[in-house]
């Protein structure tokens, strides 16, 4: 009896990720809350498993580590 990943499953995509592509999609401006304290405004250009980048309001392009991220919400 073989319990191993099944070849013939398409891959899960995490609520997450599927919320981020909407939002990225959708070009909409997103409110990103920092462990440090700041907060930055701009919008998803592209993420991967553990960054997000991001075009800010001032049209800078700043990629953020995931973990870095207290909380997002559209601004």
């Amino acid at each position: 009896m073989d319990f191993g990943p099944s070849r013939d499953r398409m891959p899960t995509i995490q609520l997450s990720s599927a919320a981020m592509i909407r939002l990225r999609d959708e070009h909409a401006t997103l409110a990103f809350l920092l462990v440090n304290g700041q907060t930055l405004t701009g919008q998803v250009k592209w993420f991967d498993d553990f960054t997000i980048n991001v075009l800010t309001t001032e049209g800078r392009e700043i990629t953020l580590q995931k973990h870095a991220v207290i909380y997002y919400h559209v601004a």
